[in-house]
């Protein structure tokens, strides 16, 4: 079946169920018969509706709809694999801006103007956009949207944050600066907390519940 893009405007009928009554009379009796017909969804493509109407046709292509089936392990896994990878590249991507923002608010000369200088500073200080607490913070905040509020994924989330940091440590060749060691510690913090408050909840709910 072709895969097409629906317009919701065309959609031809949702389901329904006609009933027709027919009175045949024989022998001076009566007699009624009636039959049922049902009419399915379905949807016309936009594409069809408009090469109908342009040319005068009387007939358009329909479109049926088919509800998805289930995913599957493997794709539920891959699926995961993949959200995790793009979480990591994410991370490692912050971090890097966090190093060239350390960078420019330690140096000034013809690349850097005292005004920009200024500004990394604001930017790695303590509420500013660069500073650990704020990148930690925005990670948690994606770790926990990641998770839909599954605590059990938090392990995988750790493992990512991990292989992120690795990732740009590799590319910044060595060590990161202090600011990243940080920004790293209240994550893992930000972790520890969840998982301690993930489960004082489930205490709480088991207890009201025995």
């Amino acid at each position: 079946m072709n895969i097409m893009n629906v317009n919701a405007s065309v959609y031809a009928s949702s389901t329904v169920v006609q009933k027709n009554t027919t009175t045949v009379k024989e022998n001076d009796k009566q007699t009624t018969q009636s039959s049922t017909q049902i009419k399915q969804d379905t949807f016309v493509s936009s594409a069809s509706a408009t090469i109908a109407k342009d040319s005068g046709a009387n007939k358009s292509e329909e479109v049926t709809y088919e509800k998805p089936n289930k995913l599957s392990a493997e794709q539920l896994k891959a699926m995961s694999d993949q959200r995790m990878a793009s979480f990591k590249n994410m991370i490692q991507s912050m971090l890097g801006k966090q190093v060239t923002t350390l960078n420019k608010s330690l140096f000034e000369g013809i690349t850097i103007s005292p005004a920009e200088k200024q500004a990394a500073i604001d930017a790695i200080s303590p509420g500013g956009a660069w500073s650990p607490e704020t990148v930690a913070g925005n990670i948690l905040n994606m770790a926990k949207a990641l998770s839909g509020g599954d605590v059990s994924k938090l392990e995988l989330l750790k493992e990512a944050v991990i292989k992120g940091f690795a990732a740009a440590e590799e590319e910044w060749g060595g060590d990161l600066p202090g600011i990243t060691d940080e920004t790293y510690d209240l994550i893992m913090k930000g972790f520890d907390e969840w998982e301690a408050e993930a489960n004082q909840t489930q205490e709480s709910q088991e207890a009201v519940t025995e």
